[in-house]
């Protein structure tokens, strides 16, 4: 695995998202097709890659990997 990954462009974010996700989650009123939605989910899931990479790099340097 690279110790370095370019940061996902939104349209990647949304457009990894499978239509059976995306029912889903409007059935739970997220929408993503609304910009303020989109926006929304694709922060989250930004967040959660900072600290995949973040959890990743303290194992190995921690030598748990």
């Amino acid at each position: 695995m690279p110790s370095y990954r370019r940061p996902r462009s939104a349209a990647e974010i949304l457009r990894s998202v499978p239509p059976r996700d995306r029912a889903v989650m409007l059935r739970f009123g997220l929408d993503l097709d609304d910009p303020e939605d989109a926006a929304l989910f694709v922060a989250g899931v930004r967040a959660a890659d900072d600290a995949i990479a973040a959890q990743e790099r303290w194992e190995r340097e921690n030598g748990l990997r």
